[in-house]
């Protein structure tokens, strides 16, 4: 859980929606038995391509599209990769920890490279080395150099900048062979790579206090999304940032304070490769209008009053009824027996 969250940080801000990257995340792990000590990962764009642990077989796939664009050879290959970079990790923790000054405890290296491929046609390129969640050192491929932020990184530093032949090697990765296996995932991950647009909703929160635009179900995750007071941005908003959601889509919340009795139009503004078009959504306060109470009201009352009068009604005809009298057979005449006897 704890390498997934580090990852969904270092993804959910990785990537444009013109562009796509091919990435790789080795991530070691001392002074923590729950989790594997050494752990590989492989991705296109935020698609979890494949998969190594401590202690496993072989490399596995996580995805369709890597079963697809694989060579029967690929998971050998990168299992001895996987293997041989577990082992030099380990070494390199034992190493910062005494650089660092620290004996004991959870501590993380992890190594970070993969490349972009642009809207543009123009590719970039990253390797970076971390140590404790802090950047320790990373290749600037342009200058073929190493930098480093901290005191403690100018040891490696130096001695990456000596080799030049692996520097090279390095920079022709980045450029060539990673490039080229971009391309040919995203031949085959097409479908599932595919742009979809947001739902977009303007809605109140908090008892009226906050309105929050919604912008959820879509995909890729990069969405510019403003919120607006008379077509004016609003810059105190809050925002949750980019999540993710079940299926694989991402969603975003932003929130900006209003006045429910205000004449101000509000709205929220989204961009996204899934829309032909900036989308703008506007705040619609539902009716305050009692006609329709009013009405309900009147209709009740009909009912009401139309019932009573049926009672009424009826009461006074079953009244009727009882005070009536039938005459007796002696007082009747025999015209109507001796008619009947006759026939």
């Amino acid at each position: 859980m704890m390498m997934r969250l580090i990852l969904l940080v270092f993804l959910c801000g990785g990537a444009s929606a013109a562009s796509h990257w091919y990435r790789y995340f080795y991530t070691w792990v001392s002074g923590v038995s729950e989790f594997p000590e050494f752990v590989s990962l492989g991705y296109l764009d935020d698609k979890e391509l494949n998969y190594y642990a401590s202690g496993m077989k072989e490399v596995v796939s996580r995805h369709k599209v890597m079963d697809a664009a694989a060579d029967p050879d690929f998971y050998r290959r990168n299992t001895q990769i996987s293997r041989g970079e577990e082992a030099v990790g380990k070494a390199n923790i034992q190493t910062l920890r005494d650089r660092t000054n620290q004996s004991g405890g959870i501590h993380t290296f992890q190594l970070m490279y993969g490349c972009e491929l642009r809207e543009d046609g123009t590719t970039g390129g990253f390797i970076q080395y971390d140590w404790d969640g802090r950047d320790f050192v990373n290749f600037d491929k342009d200058r073929m150099v190493w930098v480093t932020p901290v005191s403690w990184g100018e040891i490696t530093k130096n001695k990456l900048d000596k080799d030049t032949a692996g520097n090279q090697q390095d920079k022709g990765y980045l450029e060539g062979m990673c490039i080229d296996w971009l391309n040919k995932y995203l031949k085959y991950g097409q479908e599932q790579l595919r742009p979809v647009k947001p739902s977009v909703t303007l809605t109140p929160v908090r008892d009226n206090k906050d309105l929050s635009c919604i912008a959820t179900g879509f995909y890729p995750q990069a969405v510019p999304i403003e919120v607006n007071r008379d077509g004016v941005r609003i810059g105190d908003s809050e925002s949750t940032g980019i999540r993710p959601n079940h299926d694989g889509s991402y969603q975003i919340h932003k929130r900006m304070e209003f006045d429910p009795h205000s004449q101000a139009k509000y709205s929220c503004e989204v961009e996204h490769s899934g829309l032909g078009q900036k989308l703008v959504v506007f705040y619609e306060p539902k009716s305050s209008s009692i006609v329709p109470i009013v009405i309900g009201i009147v209709v009740a009352l009909l009912v009401i009053i139309a019932v009573i009068a049926g009672v009424v009604w009826y009461r006074k005809k079953a009244g009727s009824k009882a005070d009536y009298k039938p005459a007796k057979s002696s007082d009747r005449g025999e015209s109507s027996s001796n008619s009947s006897a006759n026939a």
